[in-house]
């Protein structure tokens, strides 16, 4: 068995990878336990990561104040993590949220807003009237208002979750590139048969909380298998839209928002720009749905109406290809992720509800705090961040 630690943080996606690295920094030693990205997705059996991407969108604007808090915090650190791994982290080209000022997405608006009135978020405001001239490559359906702000943009996961680990590694952690199978007590059971020991352990594995058998007590959740489309475009195209916002909008006629990304390149060396959002998608219940959806490239009739989607709002867009891929994202009952202290020796973190990405340094770092033994309470937020358990 390998010598033990004072915790182990199972999960080597973002916010694992972030409660590692606060841990460690903090003088805990750790392992961080989890397999690396797979080479070839269409074979490898799990676990898998959303995270294996280029592209996620993060601003401070958002229609929770909360929500607000924990990307703010976030965002305030990305230059620190880039500074000390040497990794290019974050674009911040800006961040533009849009809706309705009337209909079903009225109160996503009014919210979004409301936030951003609140909690002095910099902005501009921009209507029907001023909306094409600020941003002439998207066209709205008449009615939309908006807030752009200029310190958000896009993150590379990738990236991130690289800078995480690889500064948890200066500070001390151990990297365990094994998946965890087994978890009794402080006693993590390996892939490869051997285990670990550890006083504390962090179980941080996104919607395989709530699939794999590693906690007796289930956290509820629910996993959704999302599409993604993806719209290549060339130099010169990439270039017309330099100054493209990250972008969470409401479509006229739909009762949901989606999500765009401007053009980001890709380890293929191509440019795409990426699009996504369901109001409705398949929720799987255990890993063989899970290993079965991220094997495969998505459903192809989400990714062509994703697309549709994308030349009404950018219709002079100029489109070489478009492919889709897949993804899984994690609702919880509290519509907050579930940073809880379930024993003395365990501490659930999970559940990004689609928009753990951008705050993920701050949820790992309250991830880290909950670890420790300390509260919450202290740390400025209107939720407790509890768990919602079987």
């Amino acid at each position: 068995m390998t010598p033990g630690f004072d915790v182990a943080v199972i999960g080597r996606g973002l916010m694992g990878s972030a409660c590692a690295r606060h841990l460690a920094e903090a003088g805990a030693s750790v392992a961080l336990v989890g397999p690396d990205e797979p080479d070839d997705r269409a074979t490898f059996i799990g676990p898998f990561g959303s995270h294996h991407d280029q592209g996620r969108i993060t601003r401070k604007l958002a229609h929770d104040p909360d929500w607000s808090r924990l990307s703010s915090r976030s965002i305030a650190r990305y230059g620190d993590l880039e500074a000390r791994s040497g990794l290019s982290i974050f674009t911040p080209c800006g961040g533009m949220m849009a809706g309705p000022v009337t209909g079903s997405g009225e109160s996503f608006t009014k919210g979004f807003l409301a936030v951003a009135r609140d909690l002095g978020i910099a902005h501009e405001y921009h209507d029907a009237t001023t909306l094409p001239g600020r941003f002439p490559f998207f066209r709205f359906a008449p009615g939309t208002c908006a807030a752009w702000e200029a310190t958000g943009g896009h993150i590379n996961p990738r990236a991130i979750r690289d800078a995480e680990a690889l500064l948890a590694e200066r500070a001390g952690a151990k990297l365990v590139r094994t998946p965890a199978t087994r978890l009794r007590g402080g006693k993590v059971g390996l892939a490869d048969g051997t285990h670990l020991a550890a006083d504390h352990v962090v179980v941080a594995t996104g919607g395989y909380a709530a699939t794999d058998r590693l906690l007796t007590a289930r956290p509820h959740l629910r996993v959704y298998a999302r599409t993604i489309a993806f719209a290549e475009v060339d130099e010169a195209e990439a270039a017309r839209l330099a100054h493209m916002p990250s972008l969470i909008f409401f479509p006229e006629g739909l009762a949901y928002d989606l999500y765009v990304l401007p053009p980001i390149r890709y380890p293929d060396g191509r440019l795409y720009l990426k699009i996504g959002g369901e109001g409705d998608s398949p929720i799987m219940q255990d890993d063989a749905e899970m290993t079965a959806w991220f094997q495969g490239d998505g459903n192809p009739a989400v990714g062509a109406k994703l697309i549709g989607h994308l030349r009404e709002l950018m219709p002079e867009l100029a489109i070489r290809s478009v492919h889709t891929g897949s993804c899984a994202v994690s609702f919880t009952e509290t519509g907050f992720p579930y940073i809880a202290r379930l024993s003395d020796r365990l501490t659930l973190l999970t559940g990004g509800n689609g928009a753990g990405a951008k705050c993920c340094d701050e949820l790992g770092r309250l991830g880290a705090v909950v670890a420790r033994g300390q509260p919450l309470n202290a740390e400025g937020y209107g939720t407790d961040f509890g768990a919602v358990l079987d």
